[in-house]
């Protein structure tokens, strides 16, 4: 399964504090594509959650479902808070190059 750190939970938390219509949930899947072409490896949105989906909970609410093919093809890897030029956004990654960060203090290459 794909872990979410704490920090990227409370984040999460804070985007689903909008209002979502009933039926629909934020969601980590594969898209098919863009309308450039592109399709990157992992997209978030609002969609219908899915049979195979995982649900990912902090503090008792569910915050988003992640696919079954994500939650499999990225198990291992890690979501987390990181700091960016236009502030922040989330990081993604392997969990070794995470721990190497923490342990370095930079970011993941």
């Amino acid at each position: 399964m794909l872990t979410i750190t704490p920090a990227a939970k409370i984040r999460f938390r804070d985007l689903t504090d909008v209002e979502i219509p009933k039926g629909l949930a934020l969601r980590l899947d594969t898209p098919a594509t863009t309308q450039n072409g592109y399709a990157p490896g992992i997209a978030m949105y609002v969609g219908e959650p899915e049979q195979d989906d995982k649900p990912v909970e902090h503090e008792g609410q569910t915050l988003l479902y992640v696919s079954g093919s994500v939650a499999e093809v990225y198990a291992g890897f890690i979501v987390d808070l990181e700091e960016g030029p236009e502030g922040l956004r989330f990081g993604f990654g392997p969990a070794r190059a995470w721990a190497l960060r923490s342990f370095l203090g930079g970011e993941p290459s």
